[in-house]
């Protein structure tokens, strides 16, 4: 299996620089926290893929290049779909499970290939547990996680098409992809996963949505920069309630091994 994260630099793609400022500056503490957690999980340096439209690395983990033409300006998390679909024409996508993820959701424990049970589907994603904005969102996929295989090529090339042709992001583009009668046979080919593999914070319902998933937990999703509150838990923020516990389960939702790359990269 590989451990795919895709970063595209709208810099980059104009004005030629790469991590520079901002939220930028925090991806890039973010790819280190990543690639440290992922060595610690026992990843091997080869299987972990940082995709980037600019060269970079850090500990041995060297950034696969591809063009600036993969950003997409009207949607930038979109941007993740060109790049997996390049990956594809440069001929990068064997026989084995890729999972994709956001650089802001974090493994937590081993996974191997056998396990994540996407069995004869193509690609696999999770919904959003329980949302704390309107029951329609629960409905939606989330994107933070997505695991596929070599056949699927022609699912995420639809799915390109489709979010360009309505300029919408990634996640509405799907849900609206498979409602509609003519793409019943795409529907098939994709697998709703558990919850455990893309636990977010942001826009969920965090006690409830943390019930929905298998134990222990395999990914988190959360931003550790953004301060504002977590939606159904008091005045706390994601740190407070994800790494120090303050939340209505009374629970660390995080492993020590990932609170000590927070910590190493001065996240605290």
């Amino acid at each position: 299996m590989k451990n795919l994260m895709i970063y595209i630099s709208p810099a980059k793609a104009f004005v030629n620089e790469d991590f520079n400022t901002g939220w930028q500056q925090e991806t890039e503490i973010l790819a280190k926290v990543q690639i440290d957690n992922s060595l610690g999980l026992g990843w091997k340096k080869e299987d972990i893929w940082l995709v980037a439209n600019f060269g970079y690395e850090y500990r041995g983990v060297k950034a696969m290049e591809i063009g600036d033409d993969t950003w997409c300006h009207f949607s930038p998390t979109a941007s993740k779909l060109n790049a997996i679909v390049r990956l594809f024409e440069m001929g990068l996508i064997g026989d084995e499970l890729y999972w994709f993820h956001d650089f802001d959701a974090f493994q937590l424990e081993p996974m191997h290939e056998g396990e994540v049970a996407i069995a004869d589907h193509e690609i696999g994603v999770t919904d959003y547990g329980r949302s704390s904005i309107n029951p329609g969102r629960d409905l939606r996929w989330s994107t933070g996680t997505i695991f596929f295989k070599n056949g699927s090529l022609d699912l995420f090339q639809l799915w390109q098409r489709e979010t360009y042709k309505y300029k919408t992001n990634e996640e509405i583009s799907l849900l609206e992809t498979l409602k509609k009668g003519k793409y019943r046979h795409i529907k098939e080919r994709v697998k709703k996963l558990n919850i455990t593999y893309n636990l977010a914070t942001r826009r969920r319902l965090l006690a409830e949505t943390y019930e929905m998933a298998d134990k222990p937990l395999k990914v988190i999703h959360f931003l550790p920069f953004d301060k504002r509150p977590v939606e159904g838990e008091g005045e706390n923020d994601n740190m407070a309630v994800c790494v120090h516990g303050k939340n209505r389960l009374n629970k660390v939702l995080v492993t020590p091994r990932l609170i000590e790359a927070f910590n190493e990269h001065g996240i605290s």
